[in-house]
């Protein structure tokens, strides 16, 4: 039967793609976490805004607003800062998509080549076979009176 030369390359290619596809979805993973916790700082911040505005509203001590207005200064450097993560695990599966469709064109190549190789020796088969079916054709042919 048919063996393919390069079938060790295929696999290695393959097992290359496999691992950048769970490379890619860890990644992916971690930007969904990354902008989970952005979304809920955002919250927590427009949550405390509404109270010091309530609170505010209503006469509120000098201090419990000093207190507030520095936490929602706290909260704006962790937006800021999980911002930052978000772009940065962004990037990350960006490189990661680019990689794994490299790999993927890679093993696809490989695929390609081998559909060729396997189409060829069946065709080398199928004429072979003809070759010796009229072989036969003409040597049963000849044996007859």
């Amino acid at each position: 039967m048919y063996r393919f030369n390069l079938q060790v390359v295929l696999n290695y290619r393959k097992r290359i793609e496999e691992g950048l596809q769970m490379e890619l979805s860890g990644t992916q993973r971690e930007l969904e976490s990354a902008k989970q916790v952005f979304f809920a700082y955002q919250r927590e911040k427009g949550y405390y805004e509404e109270e010091l505005a309530k609170r505010e509203a209503r006469e509120i001590n000098i201090h419990e607003s000093i207190l507030y207005r520095d936490y929602l200064k706290g909260m704006n450097k962790k937006i800021k800062a999980q911002r930052e993560i978000v772009a940065k695990v962004k990037i990350a599966v960006d490189k990661k998509q680019q990689a794994l469709l490299i790999a993927t064109k890679k093993r696809k190549v490989l695929e390609k080549v081998k559909e060729k190789h396997v189409k060829e020796f069946m065709d080398s088969l199928e004429r072979k076979e003809r070759i010796f079916t009229d072989e036969m054709g003409i040597r049963r042919y000849q044996r007859s009176p």
